[in-house]
């Protein structure tokens, strides 16, 4: 929580300098005691009274070692003490303000609402129902054969496929071919309508930019390097420029791409 760290660090910043001043006070009341009583009693004093009595030079003995004891570590372990005391103070007064402002509103971050479930519309009894995927595929298998049998009732293509072109004479393939190309390219027009993918002439030296798609236009020859690449125009592709699929029938058999003619005698 954001609120509680400025705190913290607020309680910690005074907490210190409060504990630190009160040490200072209190190492120097401490020397000034000393000196003070070390000046109303001298130890050379008591040394040379010591030496013409061995009780008392029996108890300075034991007395002197210690006093030089503490008067050596009484700093290190009175700062240390104050240490120890500054960072109880401060875990305390932090986990009293963490309380604190876990029991006001401004503390606590707003919970989020929950959202509420989409309820599911009552399906349309008019609508069609979702197709699988085995239908979906089923019917993209469909649009092609119906592009074929479009082909084949408007140009007769499958027809000019299965024929056996060596029974013929040069004449009169270029005849039948002449109106099987007008008629399917007439369909290709109307569903496709296909436009060249580089609207420009066959064999002309044109420039490939940088950002050339590669599904659109496919690199053949000494390739290397980083476009943009500069070539010839060997085919100028094809790309759809109208994409109008032939409406599918209900057929018993979809895979008939064109019914059998009969003439009833």
């Amino acid at each position: 929580m954001d609120i509680l760290k400025s705190f913290s660090r607020r309680i910690f910043l005074w907490t210190f300098f409060f504990m630190t001043i009160l040490c200072v006070l209190v190492n120097a009341a401490f020397y000034l005691g000393v000196g003070f009583f070390f000046d109303a009693l001298p130890i050379q004093a008591l040394k040379d009274a010591a030496a013409q009595s061995d009780v008392l030079d029996a108890g300075l003995a034991k007395i002197l070692p210690v006093l030089d004891i503490f008067y050596s570590f009484y700093i290190p372990v009175i700062s240390a003490v104050f240490f120890l005391f500054f960072i109880i103070l401060w875990l305390v007064l932090r986990t009293s303000m963490a309380r604190a402002l876990k029991k006001s509103s401004f503390a606590e971050p707003p919970v989020p609402a929950k959202k509420e479930k989409k309820k599911k519309m009552p399906a349309d009894p008019m609508a069609e129902p979702a197709m699988t995927k085995k239908e979906i595929a089923e019917t993209n298998k469909r649009f092609y054969l119906q592009l074929l049998s479009v082909l084949q009732r408007e140009g007769r293509l499958i027809d000019f496929f299965s024929e056996d072109l060596g029974l013929y004479e040069d004449a009169q393939i270029g005849a039948a071919v002449r109106s099987i190309q007008d008629n399917c390219k007439n369909s290709l027009k109307k569903h496709l309508n296909p436009k060249p993918v580089i609207d420009q002439n066959e064999g002309e030296t044109i420039s490939i930019p940088p950002d050339f798609d590669p599904n659109a236009i496919k690199l053949t020859g000494n390739v290397t390097g980083e476009p943009p690449f500069k070539g010839i125009l060997r085919h100028k592709g094809w790309r759809a420029a109208r994409l109008e699929l032939p409406t599918l029938s209900v057929v018993k058999d979809p895979s008939v791409m064109a019914p059998a003619e009969v003439e009833i005698v």
